[in-house]
């Protein structure tokens, strides 16, 4: 069972004015790469440049946010009745929308709402056949080791900390979201993302969570679902780097800003280029 991760993030292969692959030289002149994906299966973004898929036959370790989920009880929260907690017209959109993301409704109401409000708010059905899975394909096909930089019971934990009302409050704002506009957004994040502007896109990806929960609770999300993991995955990388050539697929909010992978590899002396088509 394969889950999509929540922030909706991505790459193309069409020429623009920058991308989110970059090279990366460490102290011992060893080449590795990084590169920004976009968790989604859109044609857009899966028509992969030469040079990204000569990057990873390069490399000796394929490394992901998470490896593919085997044990579904890891995305479920038992202890939550969310029918219980929706109104009926709630509740019918809850069913329109398993519907529509080919979900088993006996199956979908006891995830982690959370989980499931992210889910929801994509404007298109998951699929297996999303960018970071298909790389990771490439990977496998080449015998190139693959591994998770965080393992599936951490990687679906990340906002186990918010209460019942809090996860129920992002639920409810997602069910509300407009199909139209979840389009909307969907698009202009991925427009912005084909000129690889690392910046705008963190500010454009944040307006549109902003609108599934209050400022104050987005503060607190912000602070597990990038700060804290970044601070994880950047260890893990700067560590792989010492004993493989590392080819990397994260999402490219994980990319930016002061504690981002880039300003850290920075910060720890390796040289960052910037790769284009």
């Amino acid at each position: 069972m394969k889950i999509l991760p929540f922030l909706i993030l991505c790459f193309s292969v069409i020429a623009h004015a920058g991308s989110t692959f970059y090279e990366i030289t460490d102290t011992k002149g060893n080449k590795h790469f990084i590169f920004g994906t976009f968790h989604s299966d859109d044609n857009r973004v899966t028509n992969f440049d030469p040079k990204i898929i000569n990057a990873i036959k390069q490399s000796s370790l394929f490394m992901m946010e998470t490896d593919e989920l085997t044990d579904a009880s890891v995305i479920q929260n038992l202890n939550i009745d969310i029918p219980a907690q929706l109104t009926d017209n709630e509740l019918e959109r809850l069913k329109d929308l398993i519907n529509f993301h080919v979900m088993f409704y006996d199956q979908a109401i006891k995830m982690k709402p959370w989980l499931l409000a992210f889910i929801f708010d994509s404007p298109n059905p998951i699929t297996p056949f999303n960018q970071d899975n298909l790389l990771k394909q490439i990977a496998e096909d080449a015998y190139i080791k693959t591994q998770g930089l965080m393992k599936n019971i951490e990687h679906f934990s990340v906002l186990d900390f918010l209460t019942t009302n809090e996860q129920i409050e992002i639920l409810k704002n997602a069910l509300k979201r407009p199909d139209k506009i979840k389009q909307e957004n969907f698009e202009k994040l991925l427009v912005t993302y084909l000129d690889g502007n690392l910046i705008k896109i963190h500010e454009i990806n944040e307006k549109i969570t902003l609108d599934l929960m209050s400022p104050e609770l987005w503060q607190k999300v912000k602070q597990k679902i990038l700060i804290e993991r970044n601070q994880v995955f950047n260890k893990k990388i700067l560590e792989a780097m010492e004993s493989h050539q590392i080819f990397v697929a994260i999402g490219a909010s994980h990319l930016a800003g002061d504690d981002g992978l880039v300003a850290f590899l920075k910060q720890n002396r390796l040289t960052v280029q910037q790769v284009n088509f």
